[in-house]
């Protein structure tokens, strides 16, 4: 046996004699078929039963008519065809519409919890919005007896919570800054509290291209990348919690100075403007120049003598205002912020100094939320090694 892309098969060579290893046919029942399915736009945010799709969240939405339910009992191991999520589930629901499989052990084989996690130690490849469910009939799936499959699902459970507890903390430090900007200036949209009112172009820096968005994608070719040069921002380096370093390229300075309009520099605010990213926000905290490599991402220039950058940037993240950014969207099939709307984008006019105390606070909520994440960090690491420990054998 050799390796693939899925799974490691040599690992398979040297398991303990007590395992078997068995084909996924032969282990796994796929359980998907003869639900009813819901489709997105019946999802309610409350309800009898809770509806589980392909996506990330455990939970999509709810519906109040329990004779949808998918027919076996749970535990269950979710799987997303198109987005290569899986999920445990242990509670009645109903199926979310397209690309949810509903996966559960034959009688006999093994415990949900002990699938579900060695479907975590696998590497489903990446191959878009396709479907990724002929990765998974191909497995070949090690079975411990029963008694070690439970020792081994009880110590991932463990370092799971512990991973689990400490992401809920990181979106508690969310929350206190999001309460903190609200207590102190209220809805930014409805402006409760009667402030000033100003629009986007009006707080960045005063030159030409404050506010640009990157060129159109066929003005950078295959030949203009290079292995050192310029990086480029594309969409995916524009995340909700930051800049994201991860899958740089970079393009010869020649094509750089052709496009030298679409720059960004330290501090620049980058807001993602095409697709399901609309809305997403980050700071550019690199102290190098980068160019936008799309126009699918737009970056501003924050006059920093009147405003805070914690202040604008905390109340472009609020989900209060992605509601609003969302109300300027347009297009049907590819769904586009134009830039100028973005310029338009209403900004409350609060005192320089209040700014620069939510600042103050929101730094202090900042340093123990990177302590949080260094220790998410560690967690998912342990999380990790754990993993790819308990299918060699290692674990018990």
């Amino acid at each position: 046996m050799e390796s693939n892309l899925v799974q490691n098969l040599v690992n398979l060579k040297s398991l303990p004699e007590t395992w078997a290893v068995k084909d996924f046919k032969e282990v796994v029942s796929d359980n998907s078929g003869g639900n009813k399915k819901l489709a997105k736009s019946n999802f309610l945010n409350e309800g009898e039963i809770a509806v589980v799709d392909q996506g990330k969240k455990l939970i999509a939405g709810y519906y109040n008519d329990t004779s949808l339910a998918v027919k076996t009992q749970p535990p269950y191991v979710i799987f997303g065809d198109h987005t290569r999520a899986f999920k445990y589930v242990d509670f009645p629901f109903i199926m979310g519409a397209d690309g949810t499989k509903v996966l559960q052990p034959k009688k006999g084989n093994c415990t949900t919890k002990y699938l579900y996690y060695f479907f975590l130690s696998i590497n489903v490849p990446n191959t878009g919005y396709n479907r990724h469910f002929k990765y998974l009939k191909n497995l070949k799936i090690p079975l411990p007896p029963l008694d070690q499959q439970k020792k081994i699902a009880a110590i991932l459970n463990a370092a799971d919570a512990y991973r689990q507890k400490t992401k809920a903390l990181i979106e508690k430090y969310d929350e206190l800054t999001q309460s903190l900007f609200l207590d102190m200036f209220g809805d930014p949209v409805t402006n409760p509290k009667g402030w000033g009112e100003l629009e986007f172009k009006d707080i960045v820096i005063k030159e030409k291209n404050a506010i640009v968005d990157g060129p159109f994608g066929s003005s950078i070719k295959q030949i203009d990348y290079v292995d050192e040069g310029i990086p480029i921002i594309r969409i995916n380096n524009v995340r909700n919690e930051g800049y994201y370093d991860a899958e740089y390229k970079y393009l010869r300075r020649e094509k750089y100075l052709e496009l030298i309009r679409s720059k960004v520099q330290q501090n620049d605010i980058l807001i993602a403007r095409v697709g399901n990213t609309i809305g997403k926000a980050c700071v550019f905290n690199k102290s190098f120049e980068a160019l936008l490599s799309t126009t699918g991402v737009a970056k501003a220039s924050i006059d920093f003598t009147r405003y805070n950058l914690f202040f604008i940037i905390k109340m472009i993240s609020l989900p209060i205002y992605k509601q609003y950014i969302m109300s300027f969207v347009q297009g049907a099939g590819q769904p586009y912020l134009n830039l100028s709307k973005i310029k338009s984008f209403k900004v409350i006019d609060v005192p320089f100094d209040l700014q620069n105390q939510f600042a103050e606070r929101v730094q202090a909520i900042e340093s123990q939320k990177a302590q949080a994440q260094a220790s998410l960090a560690q967690a998912e690491d342990l999380f990790n090694s754990l993993l790819q420990r308990a299918f060699k054998g290692e674990l018990v």
